[in-house]
């Protein structure tokens, strides 16, 4: 690997070589904490999630607990769920109604807005001389796109559109079809003995499928009367994948625009129901996209720096060795509730800790992950060579895309940009790219 003045020299973009010490080292794990998960936008929750006013939904930015909660005026609010006094946890359930939150140590209490409101004793106690002011809870900057909730802790931060930049152009095409939004379901949770990365980088990988996948797709096959994907298929593929400020999106050509834009949950029986649905919205979903979007495209794998993942997912860090998952299922809200049932179901049945598909993937991740414990496996790098010199512009797409659907492009991708963050002083440091694509339509960032 090429020598370089860098701290973090990991990914050698002209061989394709990957130093596979970042899938289990401690200090590069507690460094990933403050320089990634610090600065980054980050996946939280949605407005689903807390719908009503004085709602809260309690999740993580990488390994500090975050209470998500719309206070009585309408505003999205996060914190770290740390009292300011002595930093026990102050809300302990997983979703709730609630104007105030009180800490169970000493009962300092505050409102959903941040504010310190109430301290037992404090005339007493302080002499009249606690600065409640100063003790509010600590917040950080949120944002939203397409009901979608980001956060970030670090005040030099750009805007979540310029974060998002031009894969926002992708991601409209799932998320931001219809005026009335979508919503979640879940989230189901559970904890792999895998590093984060490994995850991350395989939920935008096409080349597994076709192997990890095989008896999962032979099923699918059956279910849904489909000829099996095979490797030769994958590369032939006219399908796209593009690389924006570390995020990574697969587009894929819908064979009509009536097509169902999820897989997981439509059937033979059903199959109907969901074309008739895409064809009754398809006018609307053009006007806020385009043709091109609406009726021609559909978003495949994806992730989104540093790690949301295919969809709806959060692969939440919790030490070098260990992932917690949280899986939601993205709906449109004015489908039938057949079809939302159908994608619940479906989506059950393929995803998640007991997914066909996705048990496949989380055997992997834990092999990947155990080999580079050892001192002599760590002597080896990984080779994300395929497809290197092969990605460039494309006049009918932003960003970077790649020459073939299938390559290691969105590999050397996701580690540049977790090189740039972990070299990186500030954010001053981070490149940002311009946002340069045509949004055809009317939907807008939020929605």
């Amino acid at each position: 690997m090429a020598v370089s003045n860098k701290k973090y020299n990991v990914i050698d973009l002209e061989t394709g070589k990957l130093d596979s010490r970042i899938f289990s080292d401690p200090d590069i794990y507690q460094e990933e904490l403050e320089k990634i998960f610090g600065r980054a936008w980050l996946m939280i929750g949605h407005d689903s999630l807390v719908p009503e006013v004085n709602d809260f939904f309690h999740t993580y930015m990488g390994e500090d607990p975050v209470i998500l909660t719309k206070d009585d005026k309408g505003k999205i609010h996060a914190f770290l769920n740390m009292c300011r006094h002595r930093g026990n946890r102050i809300v302990r359930a997983d979703i709730g109604n609630a104007k105030n939150f009180m800490c169970s140590y000493h009962g300092w209490t505050y409102s959903n807005e941040g504010d310190l409101e109430y301290v037992p004793g404090e005339e007493e106690a302080y002499y009249g001389a606690l600065d409640r002011k100063s003790f509010h809870l600590v917040e950080a900057r949120v944002e939203t796109y397409a009901g979608i909730v980001f956060a970030t802790w670090d005040p030099g931060a750009p805007s979540l559109d310029e974060y998002l930049g031009d894969a926002r152009w992708g991601l409209d095409v799932f998320f931001n079809r219809l005026d009335s939004g979508t919503e979640v379901v879940g989230p189901v949770k559970w904890i792999e003995p895998i590093n984060w990365k490994t995850a991350v980088d395989n939920c935008s990988d096409n080349y597994h499928v076709p192997t990890t996948h095989l008896s999962a797709i032979i099923v699918q096959g059956r279910h849904f009367g489909l000829p099996r994907t095979t490797h030769e298929q994958q590369f032939e593929s006219p399908n796209k994948h593009l690389f924006i400020n570390g995020h990574s999106l697969t587009l894929r050509f819908l064979e009509r625009a009536d097509q169902a834009r999820q897989t997981h949950g439509v059937t033979q029986e059903n199959r109907a129901l969901f074309e008739e649905y895409y064809r009754e919205t398809l006018p609307e979903a053009e006007r806020r996209l385009g043709s091109l979007r609406a009726g021609k495209l559909q978003l495949g794998n994806h992730s989104l720096f540093p790690n949301g993942v295919l969809g709806f997912r959060l692969a939440h860090p919790r030490g070098p060795l260990e992932t917690e998952f949280w899986h939601f299922v993205v709906l449109e809200k004015g489908m039938p509730d057949e079809i939302k049932r159908a994608l619940r179901i479906g989506n059950g049945n393929f995803n998640g800790v007991a997914g066909i598909f996705e048990q496949d993937d989380m055997d992997n991740w834990r092999g990947v992950t155990r080999s580079s414990l050892t001192p002599l496996a760590r002597k080896y790098s990984h080779d994300l060579s395929m497809g290197l010199g092969r990605a460039g512009s494309d006049p009918d797409f932003p960003g970077t895309v790649a020459e073939r659907y299938t390559s290691e492009n969105n590999q050397r991708n996701f580690y540049r940009r977790w090189e740039e963050f972990m070299n990186a002083e500030d954010w001053a440091d981070i490149p940002i790219e311009p946002v340069t694509a045509d949004f055809e339509g009317t939907a807008t960032l939020n929605g």
